[in-house]
């Protein structure tokens, strides 16, 4: 009598749980239904930016890549790493930060190119001596994206919409 109460308590259990997992039309939940719908990408046309530097700011900020806060935004001193100009963001769903740089190749030193051939062999590079980095560099090949090579941040949807730049 007590392995059966003790079966029907496993079963019980085992229901309960399979039970609060599913929504009310059968489907399983993720935690909550209004998470799922906030975490599709906006629908923005991306023909409606130019192909510069800034257009390419304002784009990742109306896809909600990057904060389109002022005080979230950090001009660099690009020529450290050979770029024209350069800055930085706080990413817009997180506590991590994300550089753009624009380069022009024809007076650029050599730096320049160092570091654009590591990100497009997928390699990290070492900032001025203190931080490893990782980038991506866009398909015009005229910007980088720099961001922490030690973060676990999935920084991918940002890297993705960047190289269409």
């Amino acid at each position: 009598m007590k392995r059966l109460v003790a079966i029907l308590m496993t079963v019980l259990i085992i229901v309960s749980l399979a039970g609060c997992t599913m929504g009310t039309d059968g489907t399983k939940l993720n935690g909550d239904t209004a998470s799922t719908d906030a975490t599709e990408a906006p629908k923005v046309d991306i023909a409606k930016y130019s192909k510069d530097f800034n257009g390419m700011q304002e784009y990742l900020k109306k896809m909600d890549l990057i904060s389109d806060k002022d005080a979230d935004k950090t001009v660099m001193q690009a020529d450290v790493i050979g770029a024209k100009q350069g800055v930085r963001y706080k990413v817009a769903d997180s506590q991590n930060f994300v550089e753009f740089y624009e380069f022009d190749f024809k007076a650029t030193p050599d730096e320049a190119e160092n570091v654009v051939k590591a990100f497009e062999n997928d390699e990290t590079y070492k900032v001025l001596g203190f931080e490893d980095v990782k980038g991506k560099v866009s398909s015009s090949g005229k910007f980088v994206m720099l961001y922490s090579a030690t973060s676990s941040y999935d920084y991918s949807k940002i890297a993705n919409e960047f190289v269409k730049f």
